[in-house]
């Protein structure tokens, strides 16, 4: 998930996601009158496409990604030794430096396990 204050203010078409088969971005054309960027590469695994879900009230949107083939992931990016951001000692192994990721979207198509349960709100 990304928060940002004034997400909730941002115009739906002002919101791009764009996906390729190990990446992902989205891209908010105005906020606060400056241009933002997220941008994930090196997926661990590939995805068909992603979906962008708002979270009105909370300055928030959450990206959902696609899986290409359904199995688990257990990282979310590839371990590169050049990233040198990745916290080894995280308490999530193998899952060190993802940042504002959501979880849930990580989650959401594994199947089995996670019931109803939102972990971006658990976490957020």
């Amino acid at each position: 998930y990304i928060e940002l204050e004034g997400l909730d203010d941002v115009a739906d078409d002002s919101l791009v996601v764009e996906s390729k088969e190990k990446e992902v971005s989205l891209t908010i054309a105005s906020l606060n009158g400056k241009k933002r960027r997220f941008a994930l590469a090196g997926l661990s695994q590939e995805i068909d496409g992603v979906k962008l879900v708002r979270k009105k009230g909370k300055n928030t949107v959450v990206l959902k990604l696609q899986k290409k083939e359904e199995k688990s992931w257990w990282q979310l990016v590839e371990k590169s030794s050049g990233n040198g951001g990745d916290d080894e000692q995280g308490g999530m192994g193998g899952m060190g430096g993802m940042g504002g990721m959501d979880m849930a979207s990580m989650m959401g198509g594994m199947g089995g396990g996670m019931g109803g349960m939102d972990m971006a709100s658990m976490m957020g």
